[in-house]
């Protein structure tokens, strides 16, 4: 069973998932290939050792691989809300609509 941490500021339980990530940044088109560490219905936390200023505004697309298929979520509006070296948390517009496939597979591979 998971229990969040009463000190966490987030508003949404997160899902440990590891993934193929991609983010563009919409004032400069600017893109990179980033790891996904976690995600929650309101945005995801990446390991990257890219940079970018909060606020930026972005869109996200996540890549699961299968054995034999793969999963593609694209077109995700979003805001980097931090960003240090190493991770980059982005906070996105919408609801995640696709989170609870991610609670199905983490509780398959667990």
């Amino acid at each position: 069973m998971f229990i969040q941490d009463l000190n966490d500021k987030r508003h949404s339980v997160r899902v440990n998932y590891v993934a193929d990530a991609t983010v563009v940044f919409k004032q400069d088109g600017r893109t990179f290939q980033s790891r996904l560490k976690n995600l929650s219905i309101d945005g995801i936390l990446l390991q990257t050792e890219e940079m970018a200023a909060e606020g930026v505004p972005c869109t996200v697309t996540i890549g699961v691989a299968g054995s034999h298929s793969r999963l593609v979520i694209d077109d995700i509006d979003g805001e980097v809300v931090r960003s240090a070296p190493g991770e980059m948390g982005i906070k996105f517009l919408h609801p995640f609509e696709w989170l609870a496939l991610f609670h199905v597979y983490h509780s398959k591979s667990a």
